[in-house]
């Protein structure tokens, strides 16, 4: 141990002090020549020690030396407990990596146990509880689930672990990294790690799923092609079948066949599927003779089918040039289709219906209450000819009040902008203000069927005047879940054919009913209410989950719960995260499954939103199950410590052994402020006074 002695002496002080201790001795040495020899030197010896006393503490000093304890020293061992690590070549005994990692992280704890703190935490997709070594001892058994993520792991333990106290990290574990954060990123060289590998750097004997493409959407009722990568190990030439499944119907299926060890071959398999939305399939490989790894051979992706374009079905009792005009301007878009049908509107994205008495029955009306509620958009528009539907629910949600013009066929006017339509995309015509101010200023004048005042959600974004008669043109606004507008016009087939006709321009056909449909069928972003979870969760893992509110000031005091709906089903309870939405997880065996989410605030809902998942075999893990000790070498050398083989671990032994990875402190005594340098000069003088008085010389 390397002891240091500094002072920081006062020059008078000490100048004082040892006049002082010279006086003193002088005295006793001149002025008592008849006192014994004996008590002379005892009161000598008591003066001139007070004084030295006295003498050392003016000299301010400090002792400072280097002091190394256990509690200072944490080593923190995390063990690898991802899906590859349930490989059985960690040893010759035919034990699994994982297992092997854990015995040989409880016997090097126990180890360096006099020397550490030492610390034990799991990691796979995320790191595990931290814990002691007889928590660790004691724990059951846990199978390997999940991908590897040691970047995020190193993060968290650092945020965990006071870093100060912190002496090393110590990995043990296959070495291939395949989700998170850079695992020398997370590191920063701020601890020096070291690293056991464990499992074989060549691929084991099976042949597995080594990859997926999937095509991010596809059509309804067409064939889309899925490839398969598949990856064959140190085995025998082998002929399979890789098949694609949708709950239990196969969609499609392709033979393989691998003739070398380390090749890769790439399956087509060709699938259609029928119905829209999002659907989860599963690719599985026929089991091989002899391959006794099977979380490779099974995989569950996603896939969202669309119709080939999206359907925006029109109801009508004739099919006028107006709604001829609707289509032109629709259609002009390729990926959109006008429809005349009498639909359920199930399937639609937008619906155009005729706002007439004979087109909107009560049975109607319900329909397209509950598409609305299901966030679907319609247009709705007023029929010259037939008069508007009697109060019914539909018409008392959009807060529409009509009475019929003097003579609407003999009455025409041209419109213009209101303040909220100068701010809507709608009525913009994708344009600014003041150019789509002038383009509807410069049309045709056109017929307004009938006076409508809104005392509900829809605002007027255009508007005709008559007098002093202002009736609104179109109505736009939120009903229920969905967007509602209102087109109070007739002869709206004037602006395509003149615009088109006449000024050599493309027309607003396409900018007023082609942007019109497309702000309907974008109800969804009107959701007060969001919620999002991924896709595919791999099997035992938590799913995380996050409600978000479209007005976050009314976060505080909120309580928001998901609930499953499907196979086992579960419900869980959020908490309020720092970004004021509310976030957690919920625990789901594999299946797939609804989410709905729910925000309440006072007894009062705010809103509530739905998403699908699945949980089951993401697959990503055992794309390639070789071990990758360079991933482990790279970390370790650039954070100043080593890596060795799990089976020869002497190298990585010795240098935790060794003071330089040990943390120590630089302890200070101040002798000044001791304790008992003090009590020293109190006993000193003291002691003086009193042996004085017993030789009577006071």
């Amino acid at each position: 141990m390397n002891v240091a002695l500094t002072s920081t002496p006062h020059i008078v002080a000490l100048a004082l002090v040892a006049g002082a201790l010279c006086l003193g001795l002088a005295l006793y040495l001149t002025r008592y020549p008849v006192l014994p020899p004996r008590r002379r030197a005892v009161l000598v010896a008591v003066r001139a020690a007070t004084l030295l006393a006295l003498l050392f503490a003016t000299l301010a000093p400090v002792i400072r030396y280097p002091s190394t304890s256990r509690e200072r020293n944490r080593m923190l061992i995390l063990v690898d407990h991802s899906g590859s690590m349930e490989v059985r070549d960690g040893d010759a005994s035919g034990r699994t990596r994982r297992e092997v990692a854990d015995s040989a992280a409880a016997a090097i704890g126990g180890e360096l146990r006099g020397r550490y703190d030492v610390r034990l935490a799991p990691f796979d997709i995320s790191l595990g509880a931290i814990g002691t070594l007889d928590s660790w001892k004691h724990a059951g058994p846990v199978r390997g689930a999940g991908e590897t993520a040691l970047g995020d792991a190193l993060r968290e333990a650092l945020d965990r672990v006071d870093p100060d106290s912190l002496a090393a990290i110590l990995v043990l574990s296959d070495g291939a990294v395949n989700r998170g954060e850079d695992p020398e990123r997370a590191l920063q060289s701020t601890v020096p790690a070291f690293g056991l590998v464990t499992g074989s750097a060549s691929e084991p004997p099976t042949t597995g799923i080594g990859g997926i493409d999937v095509p991010p959407e596809v059509v309804t009722g067409r064939p889309a092609v899925l490839t398969v990568t598949i990856r064959h190990g140190s085995r025998p030439g082998a002929r399979g079948v890789a098949r694609l499944s949708e709950g239990g119907r196969e969609l499609g299926r392709a033979p393989f066949a691998t003739e070398r060890p380390g090749t890769l071959s790439r399956v087509p398999i060709s699938f259609t599927v029928g119905e829209r939305g999002k659907h989860f399939l599963t690719v599985r490989l026929d089991s091989l003779p002899g391959d006794r790894i099977t979380q490779n051979k099974r995989r569950l992706v996603a896939v969202n089918a669309r119709p080939a374009k999206r359907l925006v079905p029109v109801v009508a009792t004739t099919w006028d040039w107006d709604l001829r005009s609707l289509r032109r301007g629709v259609e002009e878009d390729t990926s959109w289709a006008i429809q005349r049908v009498d639909p359920s509107l199930r399937d639609a994205d937008v619906a155009v219906i005729r706002y007439d008495a004979r087109t909107l029955t009560p049975e109607r009306s319900a329909s397209v209450m509950s598409f609305l509620a299901r966030g679907g958009g319609v247009l709705f528009w007023t029929d010259p000819v037939v008069a508007p539907p009697q109060i019914a629910p539909l018409s008392r949600a959009l807060g529409l009040e009509w009475r019929d013009l003097d003579a609407p066929g003999n009455r025409t006017a041209t419109v213009e902008l209101t303040p909220a339509g100068r701010a809507s995309e709608i009525s913009l015509l994708g344009g600014d203000a003041a150019s789509a101010a002038a383009t509807w200023r410069a049309l045709p004048p056109i017929q307004v069927p009938v006076i409508l005042t809104s005392s509900g959600p829809l605002t007027p974004l255009l508007v005709a005047r008559y007098g002093t008669e202002t009736v609104p043109v179109l109505l736009a606004g939120r009903v229920a879940q969905g967007r509602v507008a209102v087109l109070n016009v007739s002869g709206a087939y004037r602006w395509g054919l003149t615009a088109t006709g006449l000024s050599g321009g493309a027309g607003i056909e396409p900018s007023l009913f082609g942007g019109l449909t497309t702000w309907l069928s974008q109800s969804a972003d009107d959701r007060p209410v969001r919620l999002t979870a991924p896709d595919i969760t791999p099997a035992e893992r938590p799913l995380p989950v996050r409600l978000a509110l479209a007005n976050p000031a009314l976060a505080p005091g909120a309580r928001a719960t998901v609930r499953a709906r499907g196979g086992a089903g579960a419900a869980v309870t959020l908490n309020t995260s720092p970004q004021g939405d509310f976030a957690g997880s919920i625990l789901l065996p594999e299946g797939v499954y609804v989410l709905q989410g729910r925000v309440e605030r006072g007894g009062r809902l705010l809103g509530t939103d739905s998403v699908r998942v699945a949980v089951g075999e993401q697959g990503v893990e055992f794309e390639t199950l070789q071990a990758d000790p360079e991933a482990l070498a790279r970390l370790t050398s650039r954070s100043g410590g080593e890596s060795a083989p799990i089976g020869h671990p002497q190298r990585v032994l010795a240098r935790l052994r060794s003071p330089d990875v040990a943390k120590s402190r630089l302890a200070e005594i101040d002798l000044f402020h001791n304790v008992w340098l003090f009590v020293v000069l109190v006993l000193g003088a003291s002691a003086e006074w009193i042996l004085r008085k017993r030789f009577h010389l006071l």
